[in-house]
């Protein structure tokens, strides 16, 4: 028989949370790439799961997710700058084709998120429940760094 997880209410999870909540963020895997650009948009995505989620094959997803939003607000950035309207060699005005690298990329975005369940329910857990460990470890995590913040826990 499999032990049950405890309910996202009761006291164990409440536990559970505060301990994965004074933990670091997992670790970038050593084999993938991220750079310190990428690393706001990891630590983002990081935080939308709660810590016990983590196994290393998502944190590789987690990665190119990392790697594809920031691509995604350059492209932005860049768009913004030229416009929507171009002109083609001929002169003629054209849309940017950075319109479709946008959705191309947006597309990538939405199904990186899918294969981490960071949207929708996850298969085999009730949404609710998920949400709510989710929830309860972040408070956690608030707390921690509210309390870091006063220098009343060390670090």
């Amino acid at each position: 028989m499999t032990k049950r997880k405890p309910r996202s209410d009761s006291a164990a999870s409440a536990i559970d949370a505060m301990v994965n909540a004074s933990k670091p963020l997992p670790d970038i895997p050593p084999h993938v790439r991220l750079d310190k650009r990428h690393i706001p948009f990891w630590d983002g995505i990081i935080r939308a799961r709660a810590r016990s989620e983590w196994i290393e094959t998502d944190l590789v997803v987690a990665a190119q997710l990392a790697r594809t939003q920031y691509d995604i607000e350059k492209e932005a950035e860049t768009l913004e700058a030229e416009g929507s309207v171009i002109e083609n060699n001929r002169g003629t005005p054209v849309m940017n084709p950075r319109h479709a690298v946008l959705e191309q990329l947006a597309r990538r975005e939405m199904a990186l998120m899918r294969a981490l369940r960071i949207t929708g329910a996850a298969a085999g857990i009730d949404p609710r429940d998920l949400a709510k460990q989710r929830n309860l470890e972040r408070q956690s995590r608030d707390t921690k760094d509210e309390l870091l913040e006063d220098d009343l826990l060390a670090s």
